[in-house]
C-alpha cells in the first residue's frame, strides 16, 4: 500500500511540473512574411517546371514568432504546417527539400523554412517538424520564417486573388510534449493576372481508327509488325505565337504503360496482338507515358512550334499491328489511347 502512495505522489509531481512549465511558456506571433507575385505575367502555359521558385516572385521572410523565456523550460520547437500538400512537388531549399502547399492559385504553391535567429533555416515538410530550441537569451528564442512561392503546374489565364492565410503554427516543447500555446504564422494576400499562351484543338479531338483486316499467319515471330497500316488520322491545333507544342500518348487501358505497344481493351476477343502508333510516314512507334501536361513528362515529344499567332499545327498518325505472343487468337480487337498536349 505504501508503494502505491509513493507512485501516486510521483505522478502528481510530474503533472505539477508540466503545468508550471506551460504557465511560464508563451509563444507570441510577431511579424507576417510577405512573399510577392508579379502583378502580371505573360508566359507559355506549361513552360514552367514544377518545384522552382515562381518567376519574378520574391520570397518573404520575417521574425515570425518568439517564446517568452521567463521561467520557461523548453528543449525543442515544433512547426506544424496547416496547408494542403501538393502531391509530387518539392522545393529544394539551400538546406534540403521542403514540402509545397497550395496557395489557392492554380499552379502556384508555397514552401516554408523556419529557424532560430541564431541558426540556419530548416525546410518544413508535410508533417510537423521538430528542431532544437535556440540558446537561452533575448534573441535565442526568436524564430524566423521564410516563405517561397513555387511552381506546382500549369498556370492558366486568369485574374487571381487569395486572401491572407495561416500557413503554420509554432509551439515550444519539453521532453516531447508541447508546453506552450501554438502561435500562428501566415502570409498576406496574393494577387496576380496571368496571360498564358496556349493552343486550342480545332479538329480530331475524337478519332475512331479502323484497322485493316489481318491475316494472322503473316506475322511469324513475336515482335513482327504488319505491313498494312491504318488510314492516317490527325489532330489540328491553333496556337498563339511562339508556343512549342509537346505531346504524350497514354494507354487508357493501362495508364502505367511506358512501352510502345497499346494494350487491348477488355472487350477484345482477339489475343496475341497489340497496336503501335507512329507519326505518319515513320516506322518508329511512339512510347506511352502518364496523362500529364507537365514539362518533361515521361515519353513526351515535340510536335512543333507555332511561328505566329493563329498558326495551325497538324499532328498526323498511323497505326499497325504487332505480334505479342506465340499464338494469335482470331477475333475482334479494340484499344484506346489518349493524347495530352503540353504548351511550352
Amino acid at each position: 500500500m505504501l508503494f502505491k502512495m509513493i507512485s501516486g505522489a510521483l505522478i502528481l509531481g510530474v503533472m505539477f511540473l508540466s503545468e508550471s512549465a506551460f504557465a511560464g511558456c508563451t509563444v507570441r506571433s510577431r511579424m507576417t512574411p510577405s512573399p510577392a507575385l508579379p502583378s502580371t505575367i505573360s508566359h507559355v502555359r506549361d513552360s514552367l517546371a514544377p518545384g522552382i521558385q515562381f518567376p519574378s516572385s520574391t520570397a518573404g521572410g520575417a521574425y515570425a514568432a518568439d517564446v517568452d523565456n521567463a521561467d520557461c523550460k523548453i528543449d525543442a520547437i515544433v512547426v506544424t504546417p496547416l496547408g494542403k500538400v501538393v502531391p509530387g512537388v518539392t522545393y529544394q531549399s539551400k538546406t534540403g527539400p521542403a514540402a509545397v502547399f497550395e496557395t489557392g492559385i492554380p499552379g502556384i504553391g508555397y514552401a516554408l523554412e523556419t529557424g532560430n535567429l541564431n541558426s540556419p533555416l530548416v525546410p518544413i515538410g508535410a508533417e510537423p517538424t521538430v528542431f532544437p530550441a535556440g540558446p537561452f537569451g533575448s534573441s535565442g528564442w526568436g524564430y524566423y520564417q521564410l516563405v517561397t512561392l513555387v511552381v506546382t503546374g500549369s498556370v492558366p489565364t486568369g485574374n487571381y486573388r487569395v486572401a491572407a492565410q495561416t500557413t503554420s503554427t509554432l509551439g515550444a516543447m519539453l521532453n516531447g510534449t508541447v508546453v506552450s500555446n501554438r502561435a500562428s504564422m501566415g502570409i498576406y494576400a496574393l494577387n496576380i493576372t496571368v496571360t498564358a499562351k496556349a493552343c486550342t484543338i480545332t479538329s480530331g479531338a475524337t478519332n475512331t481508327v479502323v484497322m485493316p483486316q489481318l491475316v494472322t499467319y503473316s506475322l511469324k515471330a513475336v515482335g513482327d509488325v504488319s505491313a498494312a497500316k491504318s488510314a492516317p488520322f490527325s489532330l489540328g491545333l491553333k496556337c498563339d505565337a511562339g508556343v512549342s507544342v509537346y505531346a504524350t500518348l497514354t494507354d487508357a487501358t493501362n495508364p502505367a504503360n511506358t512501352g510502345n505497344i497499346l494494350s487491348l481493351a477488355k472487350n477484345s476477343t482477339a489475343s496475341g496482338l497489340g497496336i503501335q502508333i507512329m507519326k505518319k510516314g515513320t516506322s518508329i512507334p511512339l512510347n506511352f507515358g502518364p496523362d500529364s501536361a507537365a514539362k518533361g513528362n515521361t515519353n513526351q515529344w515535340l510536335v512543333g512550334t507555332s511561328a505566329a499567332s493563329g498558326s495551325v499545327i497538324s499532328v498526323p498518325f498511323e497505326a499497325r499491328y504487332i505480334k505479342t505472343a506465340e499464338t494469335i487468337k482470331p477475333g475482334a480487337m479494340s484499344a484506346l489511347s489518349t493524347i495530352t498536349f503540353s504548351y511550352q
